[in-house]
Formats: C-alpha cells, structure tokens, sequence
C-alpha cells in the first residue's frame, strides 16, 4: 500500500502506520499489509516482539469511509470475514508480545483493534471513540464481548451506545490502556517497553498469553456474529446516507 512502514530493531518487528494526511484511516490495502506483516513476525524465530505505530498527530481514524462505500455486498456473504477482521485473526493467532502505542485519536478499528494488544501505552492527547454508533453501525473486532469484560459494562456502553470519548486518563483509569506518557516521549518508552518483552523467555511469554486472555473461540464466534450484523448495518439504506455525509463533511 505503501502506508505501512516496517523495521527492526534488535529483536522488535516495528510496524508504523503512514497514512497521516489521513489521520491514518485504514483501507483494504493496508490491513492486507499490516496481516502479511504480522504472519511474517509469526514465521521468524529471530524476531520476539511486535510494536504498532503511527506517524502523524492521530494513531488511527478508524476505517477508510470511502472503502465502506465502495464495499461489494457480496464480499460480505455468508459471513465473510473482511480484511479488518482477517488482521484481528491474525493479531489473535500470535504468540508473541504486542505493544500499540498511541497518539491522538484511536477511532472505531483504532480503538478496537487495541483490544488485542498484549500492553497499550498512549500518550496524555490520547483519545479513544468507536464511533460506531454514530454511524449506524454495530461493535467489530470482538469488542462487544471483550470491552465489557475488560472496562465493565457500563463503560464499554458509554463507549458502543452512548458514543461517548475517552481521555487517556480515562482509559487508564479503565484498564483499556497499560501506561500513559508524554507526547514527546511516547516514541522512545513504546520502544523500550516493546525491546524489553522482546527479551523475555518466549516460551513463557507464548504460554502466559495463552492463560490470560479470554477464550479464542468465544471472542471468534463473537466476531462472526458481530460481522454479520456488521455487513447488515453497511450496506442498509440509512447507514449509507450517513457514510455519504460524513464524506462530504
């Protein structure tokens, strides 16, 4: 896609987002990239850890509208899974340690897809919003499932009904993030935090990962009835005009 930017440092696959211009808004293109990359970290031996960034004032706008626009219904058939929700599978399918670090605005998919970080560090303009119901659309990513157990029910609604924003203060106050830093240092302590679970046993981090987190098959089945519900609300009537006008806002 040429958005999405990949390094190493020492034994951290370092994968920054490059759409900035965009508020680095995600198009098929570059969830095929970000899932090519993090199979590639899967396959190398030499490599312990993955850290997600963004360039530019915001981490994500979420999906790219426009691609939302231009969707073929059949590509959501049958409960198709879409390229945001391949990456999800493959971030799920990864035994090592994932650290996202995030800047100004995590929308929709940049807030959900966090959900499946092993540590977020966000620095103090840090803001999160899923938007999703503010476009007529229902939860991805598993997070219907996920938020209320990991921010209880009542936050995970002000987040999926009420469309509220959270600070990064909020957030780590929630447990939807990890640590909260400076602007200006949130490069430099994302890297370090990534560069030192990369230095951990792998096979204890593989197996820790494992007993933490929630069943992978709840959170799959959740995501495929979330994606079905999700191709339904895409491609109604209304939800359409609202994508049309918020392209020409």
């Amino acid at each position: 896609s040429g958005f999405i930017q990949t390094r190493e440092h020492n034994a951290v696959l370092h994968v920054t987002l490059d759409r900035a211009d965009k508020l680095n808004a995600l198009n098929v293109a570059m969830y095929e990239d970000l899932t090519a990359a993090v199979q590639h970290l899967a396959a190398r031996d030499d490599l312990n850890a993955l850290l997600i960034t963004a360039n530019g004032r915001s981490y994500c706008a979420g999906n790219d509208i426009k691609d939302f626009l231009q969707a073929d219904p059949a590509s959501r058939d049958e409960g198709k899974l879409s390229p945001a929700m391949i990456l999800v599978h493959a971030l799920m399918a990864l035994d090592k340690p994932i650290i996202m670090a995030v800047q100004g605005n995590a929308t929709g998919i940049g807030t959900t897809m966090l959900l499946h970080a092993d540590l977020v560090i966000a620095a103090d303009d840090a803001r999160f919003h899923t938007a999703f119901i503010n476009l007529g659309l229902v939860p991805e990513a598993g997070s219907s499932l996920i938020l209320p157990a990991l921010i209880g029910r009542q936050n995970a609604n002000r987040l999926l009904l009420a469309g509220d924003t959270f600070s990064a203060e909020e957030a780590e106050r929630m447990g939807l993030i990890a640590y909260r830093t400076g602007v200006d240092e949130l490069a430099s302590e994302a890297l370090a935090l990534a560069q030192r679970l990369a230095e951990k046993t792998p096979a204890a981090i593989a197996l820790t990962k494992q007993l933490t987190r929630l069943s992978d098959a709840a959170i799959k089945a959740q995501i495929e009835k979330e994606s079905v519900l999700f191709a339904q609300r895409m491609f109604s009537e209304d939800t359409r005009e609202r994508f049309a006008g918020f392209m020409k806002k």
